[in-house]
């Protein structure tokens, strides 16, 4: 009689690359130009992927700016937080989840850019999770936790599925464009993004009183840090920028003469017209009134 063979049709286990536990939470957020929220830690990972517009990611107090079809991870306790680029609004899908398995090391520090493939997958998340919840999330302040108590059979399965097969994906095709910026380098190209980020808040705030606490707080970022970011891309403080920029703004509007030199101080945010006038001879050379005197008297508009 012939022995039976115990080998035949062995069960292969299946190795989980990456195990997803469950969600904690599924955003879907169109912010305006100017939404901002300040540093957070979760204990769970997270992925924040730009479907439309520009924002400014923050990781432990480092950051950079993604685009439309990007996407950056922030794994357990890791400080993060995400700011508008004050130019164009934006649209984001936020997910929150608890994961194991050490391929989930390869996601982080890193921006990806996805190709049809990925987006596809994470368009059919979306999907499942609009016919699981009803509706996605969209408020930064709804902190509830995600009902699926009217969910279809299998919708939580079928989402674990769906973000599993994307992340799977995502490491096999490594297809990363950009190494996230953490590291404190020598090379200047990882501040790049937020020094023209914050340049060009400055050129919108011209007309206000802004203090450097207050544009550190604005950018999550330490006044050291700051200070030598703009040293080292700029050549000068932020408050010097600053102050340049009020000056400039403060010659045009000196040439074009519609308003007296006390508005003038006024309007650029000065708290006195004496302070207006010591910081505009120190950097012009002429006080506010010998200088429009010198415009009107050259026929000048820009080049004293």
């Amino acid at each position: 009689m012939k022995k039976e063979n115990n080998n035949e049709f062995a069960m292969k286990p299946v190795e989980r690359e990456i195990c997803i536990e469950g969600f904690h939470s599924i955003y879907y957020f169109e912010f305006d130009k100017d939404f901002s929220h300040p540093p957070q830690k979760n204990d769970f990972w997270e992925l924040m992927y730009v479907d439309s517009g520009e924002v400014y990611a923050i990781t432990n107090g480092v950051g950079t700016m993604l685009s439309q079809g990007q996407i950056i991870f922030n794994r357990p306790m890791e400080q993060h937080a995400h700011i508008s680029n004050k130019r164009v609004p934006n649209n984001m899908l936020v997910i929150t989840f608890t994961a194991h398995g050490s391929a989930m090391e390869f996601f982080e520090k890193k921006i990806f850019t996805l190709d049809k493939t990925q987006k596809t997958l994470l368009s059919l998340f979306m999907k499942e999770a609009e016919i699981a919840l009803g509706k996605l999330p969209d408020e930064y302040s709804n902190k509830n936790p995600l009902d699926f108590s009217h969910a279809p059979f299998g919708s939580l399965q079928l989402l674990e599925c769906y973000l599993t097969e994307f992340l799977l994906i995502l490491k096999r095709s490594n297809e990363r464009i950009a190494v996230h910026p953490l590291r404190h380098g020598d090379g200047k190209a990882p501040d790049s993004p937020m020094i023209e980020m914050i340049t060009e808040y400055l050129k919108d705030c011209v007309r206000s009183d802004l203090s450097l606490g207050e544009l550190c707080a604005r950018f999550y970022i330490g006044k050291s840090r700051l200070c030598k970011m703009f040293r080292d891309h700029v050549g000068k403080s932020p408050m010097e920028y600053f102050t340049d920029l009020k000056m400039a703004e403060a010659k045009k509007l000196l040439r074009q003469g519609e308003f007296s030199v006390g508005r003038i101080a006024d309007l650029l945010g000065f708290s006195s017209i004496h302070n207006f006038s010591r910081a505009f001879k120190k950097a012009v050379g002429f006080s506010p009134s010998e200088y429009r005197s010198q415009v009107i008297r050259k026929g000048k508009d820009e080049n004293i």
